[in-house]
């Protein structure tokens, strides 16, 4: 009995022992991951300073130039390059472009974004895989975009944010200047349809955003674009309502949005087999359309031979040109 009440008071003495020790974990863990974030703040910085000088920025000393602005990623500050490269995966998975690269292969993509550094691969070589891997793509993806808009490439990092880098990444720089224009949000459609909902978002959406925007379909897109368009671009009804709710007529977009779904669905057909080129896309469509033809034929009770005329006609006669004996 004297040990089981002796025991107690020593656990209870040893409570703000173990407190402190939790304490002191959480804070040196911390400051590890805030360390790593930093590090790749500075590493992109890099990348952006020597793609616009064309890989002279640290021999002319200009690698300053952009701290001076201050860091680029300020949002993801507190966050973890683990749970950056998660959401990196994720976007990367939703847009079909989903990589196992090797450690070597990272290594030498790591090495030919920034100049030769002691201390920078001692970094990045005691990175986990994974973030090793989204340190890549962020120099990566920064450096198409440094090198295609050389003036504004600073701004646009630091308004992408990391998502924003990782959505450029997978779905092309082109996207970059829609997504700096219309706010972070709009990475929502490219997270929720993929390319075929965002062409939807910039070529029909955003023509007429102020229309919309006054009818409050633009909030309701932005919150469900999945609602409006499916990831192969295909128009739903309830996009055709609420588009005619605010004086938009989107029935034509419906034929088109079939059309885009099917080309798209050929396309990542003939990419599985690396074949993804438009003419064999638009030759998968044809053929398509005429298997839908004789179905149509075979439900009505037509012969099938009335669709092969086109072909069987020119090759009937040219074979009985042939069978003409010659004198």
């Amino acid at each position: 009995m004297r040990q089981r009440t002796n025991r107690r008071p020593r656990l209870l003495m040893a409570w703000p022992t173990l407190a402190l020790a939790a304490v002191a974990l959480a804070a040196s863990a911390r400051p590890a991951s805030a360390g790593k974030m930093a590090w790749l703040d500075e590493v992109v910085q890099e990348v952006i300073v020597e793609a616009r000088a064309g890989g002279k920025a640290m021999a002319n000393g200009e690698s300053s130039a952009i701290r001076a602005g201050g860091k680029l990623f300020v949002r993801e500050a507190d966050e973890g390059l683990e749970a950056i490269a998660r959401r990196s995966e994720g976007i990367a998975r939703a847009g079909g472009k989903v990589e196992a690269p090797s450690e070597a292969l990272l290594n030498a993509r790591f090495r030919r974004l920034i100049r030769p550094d002691a201390d920078a691969a001692r970094a990045f070589g005691n990175l986990a895989p994974a973030e090793k891997k989204v340190v890549v793509e962020m120099g990566e993806a920064a450096q198409s975009l440094a090198r295609r808009y050389p003036g504004q490439a600073e701004a646009m990092v630091r308004e992408l944010g990391t998502e924003g880098l990782s959505a450029v990444r997978v779905y092309g720089d082109d996207i970059a200047e829609v997504v700096v224009k219309e706010g972070p949000e709009s990475l929502g459609v490219l997270r929720k349809t993929g390319r075929g909902g965002w062409e939807f978002f910039t070529g029909t959406v955003l023509p007429h955003k102020k229309k919309l925007a006054a009818a409050g379909v633009l909030a309701l897109f932005l919150a469900d674009p999945d609602k409006f368009v499916d990831t192969a671009g295909r128009v739903t009804e309830y996009a055709v309502n609420e588009f005619a709710r605010a004086g938009l007529n989107l029935a034509g977009a419906v034929g088109a949005g079939a059309a885009r779904g099917l080309e798209g669905s050929i396309g990542t057909t003939l990419a599985a087999y690396g074949l993804n080129h438009a003419v064999l896309r638009y030759l998968g469509m044809g053929l398509a359309g005429l298997l839908v033809i004789g179905s149509a034929m075979v439900l009505l009770g037509l012969p099938v031979r009335w669709m092969l005329r086109p072909i069987t006609g020119p090759l009937r006669l040219l074979r009985g040109r042939r069978a003409v004996p010659t004198r």
